[in-house]
């Protein structure tokens, strides 16, 4: 089973050769099990004699899956030819490791080594150092256009382990912006809740705080579970422990998914909110006498038919699908019923002529519109920007008046 190596050359006067272990993909692995579980199976059937019973020889499963082996074909080994120099202006790990007495850097210096200096990272993904290597080395023909999010993460754990993440700004910034741009959110792997976090994190490694609060508000506008309190319902596809994450970025989003929780509620719920406090307003007034404030029939009717049009859209708080919409399907069908929904003028509600209803001193003197107030009270509600500030974050969720983006 033989490996060729592949040297991408970033410098082709760089004397520095570091050497990468093949990645191993999911379709080797793949083989490797099927190659596994044959070599597992029994020589003879199940069903055969016992006396037909025999040991296979070398000639058998054996040299037979060795052929199998042999004709896999493995990732090669990543190779990158770089510039030292170029590696320690942009991170100081390199730096260090080039010019400080360490073992590397002893050896690199040492009359007689070998140019390029071979240095093995076995531990780094080969592919994400070489996207690394060409934006440092200013190699922009070979910069992909934009990463996979798992990519791009790969890259951000990179930049975090060599302190390097301001040479990668501003093509950090760029590929967030490809990211997010409208088309790509019907792209599953960068407009899906998994893609989004990847981004999240990769913003929040480079430090870039505009970007940050962007896709958090992207991140909770896809969240789910509306009605689970806000520590158990929040189901981030990061791990708290995330080797990337050393903030509280969880509880963050949570505190934000509460109140948007609420937002979302009191909007579907406001329109006949109003109407019902300004007829208790009148009804336990100074001289309240119930048995001459019967109950408004106008208001009964337009709240029973808003009810039953919230109803109808799984609007309802007490629906399934309610509880598990994300916030931006929840807004989006409650501002699309809104819309059409204005001109029912079963939901208008005005001050009826029985005398001395409940309605007879209320202040809405032309009535109201139920489905218009709804509409009216999530107007804006795609610029309610909830989200989560990076310098507070980093600063333990203290904003000490420098935050870099402004706040909600």
């Amino acid at each position: 089973m033989a490996t060729r190596t592949r040297i991408q050359v970033i410098d082709p006067k760089g004397d520095v050769l570091l050497r990468f272990a093949a990645p191993v993909t999911d379709a080797v692995i793949q083989q490797l099990e099927e190659l596994e579980a044959r070599g597992k199976q029994p020589v003879n059937e199940p069903w055969s004699s016992p006396e037909s019973m025999c040991t296979p020889d070398a000639e058998g499963p054996a040299a037979d899956m060795d052929m199998q082996l042999d004709k896999l074909e493995f990732p090669q080994p990543v190779n990158l030819q770089v510039s030292s120099v170029v590696l320690g202006l942009a991170s100081p790990v390199f730096y260090a490791m080039f010019n400080l007495p360490m073992t590397e850097g002893e050896a690199f210096r040492a009359p007689g080594s070998p140019r390029p200096f071979p240095i093995s990272l076995p531990e780094d993904n080969g592919e994400a150092f070489a996207i690394l290597a060409h934006v440092i080395h200013h190699r922009t023909d070979a910069i992909p256009f934009l990463p996979s999010t798992a990519m791009l993460l790969a890259i951000a754990a990179l930049a975090d382990k060599y302190v390097c993440a301001p040479a990668l700004m501003p093509y950090g910034v760029l590929w967030l912006q490809r990211a997010t741009e409208p088309e790509m959110r019907d792209d599953p792997e960068y407009g899906g809740l998994v893609g989004r976090c990847n981004l999240l994190l990769f913003a929040y490694v480079l430090d870039l705080p505009v970007e940050f609060a962007r896709l958090s508000w992207d991140v909770l506008l896809s969240h789910r579970q509306l009605l689970k309190d806000e520590m158990h319902g929040l189901e981030l596809p990061i791990s708290p422990d995330h080797e990337l994450l050393r903030h509280d970025l969880h509880g963050e989003i949570a505190r934000r998914k509460a109140r948007l929780r609420c937002d979302v509620h009191n909007a579907l719920m406001e329109p006949i909110s109003r109407v019902l406090a300004q007829l208790h307003a009148v009804y336990s007034g100074p001289s309240p006498e119930p048995e001459m404030r019967p109950t408004c029939p106008n208001a009964a009717l337009a709240i029973g038919n808003y009810m039953a049009l919230l109803d109808s859209y799984n609007l309802s708080p007490w629906r399934p699908q309610y509880e598990t919409d994300s916030f931006s399907a929840i807004i989006s069908r409650a501002l699309e019923v809104a819309a059409q929904a204005q001109e029912n003028p079963m939901l208008f509600f005005e001050m009826c002529t029985r005398n001395r209803c409940a309605c007879d001193r209320m202040v809405y003197g032309d009535g109201v519109h139920l489905a218009r107030r709804l509409a009216f009270r999530l107007g804006g509600a795609w610029k309610w920007k909830l989200w989560v500030c990076l310098d507070c974050l980093k600063n333990g969720g203290v904003d000490k008046g420098n935050c870099r983006v402004k706040h909600w």
